[in-house]
């Protein structure tokens, strides 16, 4: 059998699956075929590598490749899996879907068929233009079969990624976690915004009045962990600043009443695992919390 690393079949020519192809076939491994809903979404993609075969999912009946990379949208990795296990061959072949929620069962019908699947997710978000070293640096989540995970940490390795293996119960925990770092923190920094720009009369100004605060806290977060990193009115105990927080949010901005409590109490959690916050203050700060989400003190 040829080594799994060969070659290989791509599902899928959207952003990531673009840059896998890229970056792969300049690792030396060749493309046999990019199978897609609609052919002129891919014949871009194989004019630029010189190489593989565009074949609608529709119309195809096989492959000669080893490993079949799986790169959709989630909700269609189900679907592809189950119509590519109508068709035969299956033994010996690897296939990994590259979403970061979903584990292998996602792939269960090709698993039905003889295939050792998983997934291969890359810690990174694509527009599609990126080039071929594109993955050096990041983490990629593995998962799945034995082999599946062992063809997917030869991947990561050849694309100059760090592989990190998640059991298939914690998938979606591993990947909740990606959104919040990934998503959510955008959504916070969102936030910061709007009550800068109601503030300051204007948005004008938020990049670079809070870009260096910004930049310091993750830099320290990463470097020292977020308990050591955590400053500020509620790692302090501070009720008097928490409460004018709250009374000037539930006067000018009140639907941010619920988000900031939630993001606060979480706050208030972390200062007390870290040690450095009471649990009487806590209690204190959790009060303040409640009063103002509940809305009492919006309506006095």
């Amino acid at each position: 059998m040829r080594s799994a690393l060969s070659d290989f079949t791509l599902v899928g020519s959207g952003a990531l699956g673009a840059v896998l192809g890229r970056s792969l076939v300049r690792q030396g491994l060749r493309l046999n075929q990019l199978v897609v809903r609609r052919k002129q979404s891919a014949h871009k993609l194989i004019d630029e590598l010189g190489q593989g075969e565009v074949v609608e999912l529709k119309d195809w009946t096989g492959t000669d490749s080893n490993l079949v990379l799986i790169a959709t949208l989630d909700d269609q990795v189900e679907n592809v899996s189950n119509h590519l296990a109508q068709r035969g061959g299956w033994q010996n072949k690897v296939v990994l879907h590259t979403s970061g929620s979903l584990n292998k069962e996602a792939l269960k019908s090709l698993a039905d068929n003889g295939a050792s699947v998983g997934s291969f997710h890359p810690l990174q978000s694509f527009v599609g233009t990126e080039d071929g070293t594109a993955f050096k640096g990041i983490t990629i989540g593995v998962e799945g079969d034995p082999l599946a995970v062992e063809t997917a940490r030869q991947l990561a390795d050849a694309l100059l990624a760090d592989a990190v293996e998640i059991s298939s119960e914690n998938k979606a925990l591993y990947h909740a976690s990606a959104v919040l770092a990934g998503n959510a923190a955008i959504t916070l920094l969102s936030v910061s915004e709007e009550l800068w720009e109601k503030a300051a009369g204007s948005g004008t100004g938020f990049s670079a009045t809070m870009g260096p605060l910004l930049k310091t806290s993750v830099q320290n977060t990463l470097t020292y962990g977020p308990h050591a990193a955590l400053t500020g009115p509620i790692e302090r105990g501070d009720v008097g600043t928490l409460t004018m927080h709250f009374k000037a949010i539930s006067t000018r901005l009140p639907h941010l009443l619920a988000f900031y409590g939630s993001v606060t109490t979480e706050t208030i959690h972390l200062a007390v695992r870290s040690g450095r916050l009471s649990a009487e203050k806590a209690v204190e700060l959790l009060d303040v919390i409640s009063l103002y989400v509940v809305g009492e003190a919006a309506s006095e």
